[in-house]
């Protein structure tokens, strides 16, 4: 957080400027965070295309929506200056005071943290880690079988037989629908989409889920709407959702389970000894 600070601070005006108010510095291609392509010299200390890299992703994400190629000679100024500003201080004795030590050894500490974790995490959740727990994840998921149907809502009964004698003669049912049907679905050649058995009127669900993929009832179906001819395009079980879908909220918790279970194995193996006021222990926070 305090370098992310000092960064923002140290680039807030810069990077209001245009590039062409600044020299121009060459920027090796696809630069990163190791690339020790020296790019400039300060009192003989080598800045180098990786530190303009690594400055460019501790910055806040408001700066990093321009492209780092856009900021380049920016940023390679600002660096400049913290040069000059780090040899400064070193010479006015800030380096060796024993609060400043504190606060590099805070900052540290903070980043071999995150360091370590992020290696352990890459380590364990891998892509394949993610797709087992997934599939664990649909395992356990409630699942419904459904159907997606068309169908023809005529209001007698003899004008229903009258249109599957003429799908058996070999008419296209969605057009018969769209000529026939009295129900809103009529205009999208009957489709009703897919739906649960508890979605529809039982004698509708009862008819429908007794089809197979492709077959049309033989006989009308009544229901309170009039007489109903059916047909089923697809079945599927429903419920299990998509891997794209999810993958994101488990990766946040395999994260939270490798970081737990890293820190209790490092627990583990330690003598820690944490003490309060007087003596008596101070609990952990859970």
């Amino acid at each position: 957080m305090i370098r992310t600070f000092f960064a923002a601070a140290l680039c807030g005006l810069a990077l209001t400027q245009t590039a062409a108010a600044q020299p121009a510095a060459p920027l090796p291609p696809m630069a990163s965070t190791t690339d020790m392509t020296v790019l400039a010299t300060v009192d003989g200390q080598e800045i180098t295309a990786g530190n303009v890299a690594l400055f460019y992703e501790s910055l806040p994400p408001q700066y990093r929506e321009m492209p780092m190629e856009q900021v380049f000679p920016q940023l390679l100024e600002r660096l400049v200056d913290q040069k000059l500003i780090a040899a400064a201080a070193r010479k006015a004795g800030i380096a060796a005071r024993p609060d400043v030590q504190a606060r590099l050894s805070m900052l540290q500490e903070g980043m071999l943290n995150q360091i370590y974790m992020e290696d352990r995490i890459k380590a364990e959740i891998t892509e394949d880690k993610l797709r087992d727990a997934y599939q664990k994840m649909v395992a356990l998921e409630t699942k419904k079988e459904e159907v997606r149907a068309r169908h023809i809502l005529v209001k007698t009964r003899e004008e229903a037989l009258a249109i599957i004698g003429r799908i058996g003669k070999g008419e296209d049912f969605a057009a018969l629908a769209k000529e026939k049907s009295t129900g809103p679905s009529g205009r999208s050649g009957g489709d009703l989409g897919f739906f649960a058995a508890d979605q529809m009127v039982p004698p509708f669900s009862d008819a429908a889920f007794a089809l197979k993929q492709g077959e049309i009832t033989r006989e009308p179906v009544k229901t309170q709407f009039g007489w109903h001819i059916i047909k089923v395009e697809e079945r599927r079980i429903s419920g299990a959702r998509r891997f794209e879908e999810v993958a994101d909220g488990l990766r946040q918790q395999m994260t939270e389970s490798v970081f737990e279970k890293e820190i209790q194995t490092l627990r583990s193996k330690a003598k820690i000894d944490i003490k309060g006021a007087g003596g008596s222990k101070i609990q952990p926070i859970r």
